[in-house]
């Protein structure tokens, strides 16, 4: 595991429909994607609180990489927001909703004020759920005929680098959080907790985006509602097939091999 960077600056605005001819989807990502600077933030200090306990090389290593991707996604993504923003305008209010609940109340009460190790857990328990489900939706990106729905080359680029190094990363903290005792309960209340709260954000903010966007297809939203939960490589069903998958007690990440594309893709960065 190594750290890559990625240099896009979409210096041209990005459109509100990017992602192919789905303008709903387009949302979905746009919503993801302002969530993704503060929830990647969230991961490294779950992962970083546990680090002095790993005692393999390999995992301290893979440790100190993982954070140092998880920087360069949130930077990268922060530059894609802002390009976005210019189109779909602005959503500071979102920001706010969901970060200063999340993280500057109620993650510092759990951590500080209550200071129970088993919290820590939780925490670690919600950062390796939440890896599985972005890990699930880059592994879908990576199907045949997906990124090529993304036309804007410098678009395309980023996903393609962030999905393929959270592939390459999704066992790290599943792997910190056995080692450091975690158990199913614990695993499955993490889960829980991470997949509700970021649906909810995502719905809140998807919504929010399609009710002022100008250009919506409204006659077809029926039929993106269905495709987002039913159709192949969907994100809605990536979502609820990853969570169902999640829930086996003998789970573990590394059962969804990484894509072979997506492995190509990281050795044509490295070469």
């Amino acid at each position: 595991m190594q750290v890559r960077k990625n240099k896009e600056t979409f210096s041209d605005p990005v459109p509100a429909h990017w992602a192919g001819k789905d303008a709903l989807q387009s949302h979905v990502l746009n919503t993801l994607s302002l969530m993704f600077p503060a929830g990647e933030a969230f991961f490294i200090r779950s992962v970083k609180h546990f680090a002095d306990r790993v005692k393999d090389p390999k995992m301290q290593a893979d440790i100190k990489a993982f954070i140092g991707q998880e920087m360069q996604h949130s930077m990268a993504h922060e530059r894609f927001n802002q390009s976005v923003a210019q189109n779909v305008g602005n959503m500071d209010w979102f920001m706010w909703l969901f970060t200063v609940p999340t993280f500057e109340w109620l993650e510092p009460f759990m951590r500080n004020y209550l200071g129970h190790e088993k919290l820590h857990q939780w925490a670690l328990a919600l950062t390796a759920a939440a890896e599985n489900m972005t890990a699930g939706f880059a592994q879908s990106l990576f199907q045949p005929g997906e990124l090529e729905k993304i036309a804007r080359p410098d678009v395309r680029e980023l996903y393609a680098w962030h999905a393929a190094e959270e592939m390459e990363h999704r066992d790290l903290a599943f792997d910190v959080f056995q080692q450091v005792g975690g158990d199913y309960v614990t695993r499955m209340s993490g889960m829980a907790f991470a997949y509700g709260i970021i649906a909810a954000y995502v719905a809140l903010g998807t919504g929010y985006l399609v009710l002022k966007d100008r250009n919506f297809p409204w006659s077809t939203l029926p039929q993106q509602l269905v495709d987002l939960f039913t159709k192949e490589n969907s994100l809605g069903r990536v979502f609820l097939e990853g969570m169902v998958d999640y829930l086996r007690p003998d789970f573990h990440p590394s059962q969804q091999p990484m894509h072979p594309e997506a492995l190509a893709y990281l050795e044509k960065m490295a070469s």
